[in-house]
């Protein structure tokens, strides 16, 4: 008798990802706290849950064999399109946000180098 499968799922890929899911959250999420003005922790807690499924996804997808590499990469995209956004428009909520959320998602690459390298 043949082994039934679900229907959608290969072989290879035995269960769906979580991490689309957080990652739409995360920018609609920092979309409305960038909308209303008063909203910027709002905003800033959105783009740490895009960032955290960006780096879900590498991992997951095996793109990475560390957290700390992916961490680190999508904090200094942050830090670098926020500068550029505050010094080429008028968009200082945004830019000041991303550029704060890349400090916090460095200190957590930082982190994660810590606790992967044995010395946390």
């Amino acid at each position: 008798m043949a082994e039934r499968t679900e229907q959608g799922l290969s072989d290879q890929y035995t269960r769906a990802s979580p991490w689309p899911i957080p990652l739409v959250l995360g920018l609609v999420v920092t979309e409305l706290g960038i909308v209303f003005e008063g909203l910027v922790p709002v905003a800033v807690a959105g783009m740490l849950l895009f960032a955290t499924s960006v780096v879900g996804i590498t991992r997951e997808s095996q793109f990475a064999d560390t957290l700390w590499r992916p961490t680190l990469t999508v904090a200094v995209l942050f830090v670098v399109v926020g500068a550029v956004l505050y010094t080429g428009t008028e968009a200082l909520t945004r830019s000041t946000a991303m550029m704060g959320t890349g400090v916090v998602v460095a200190a957590a690459s930082l982190a994660a180098f810590l606790y992967e390298s044995g010395r946390l």
